[in-house]
């Protein structure tokens, strides 16, 4: 599953094709959709793996923090990163406009880091969970800086 969602946060859900998804998982074409039934069906399943196992996990670890800059800066450094860093961002850019199923787990995810900030920041949690969003845009899109041989 960390292999499909790492797919689709590096390339989005209409830049993964299931050949793709096929090539990186190893996991044969007819499995793929007996098990999951479409592109759509893994893309949420890998969606819903990474709130439940990475965003959810950093927002409850942020919400322990009523120290503003720590709380800040742990949101910025943690959340939507991992081995699908970006899967979060790219669904809210790419699917929650025309998936209402994708839309939900999406505003889910951002109203969670809101309240995780509410602590630490108040009323102004959610103008705070913008930033902490737009950060990660930012550090999303900075490009990679190659690695020596």
């Amino acid at each position: 599953m960390t292999t499909a969602a790492a797919l689709f946060a590096a390339r989005g859900y209409e830049g993964t094709s299931v050949d793709d998804l096929v090539t990186a998982t190893g996991i044969h074409r007819g499995s793929l959709y007996k098990v999951f039934g479409s592109k759509r069906s893994l893309h949420l399943t890998a969606l819903r793996n990474h709130l439940d196992r990475e965003i959810l996990p950093t927002t409850a670890a942020v919400a322990t923090l009523t120290d503003p800059t720590q709380a800040l800066t742990a949101a910025i450094a943690s959340y939507d990163n991992g081995p699908a860093a970006g899967l979060l961002l790219m669904a809210a850019v790419e699917r929650a406009p025309h998936d209402p199923e994708v839309a939900t787990l999406v505003t889910n995810a951002i109203t969670a880091l809101e309240d995780a900030l509410r602590p630490s920041h108040g009323e102004a949690a959610p103008h705070i969970a913008s930033t902490v969003l737009g950060a990660r845009l930012r550090l999303r899109a900075q490009p990679s800086t190659p690695k020596e041989h």
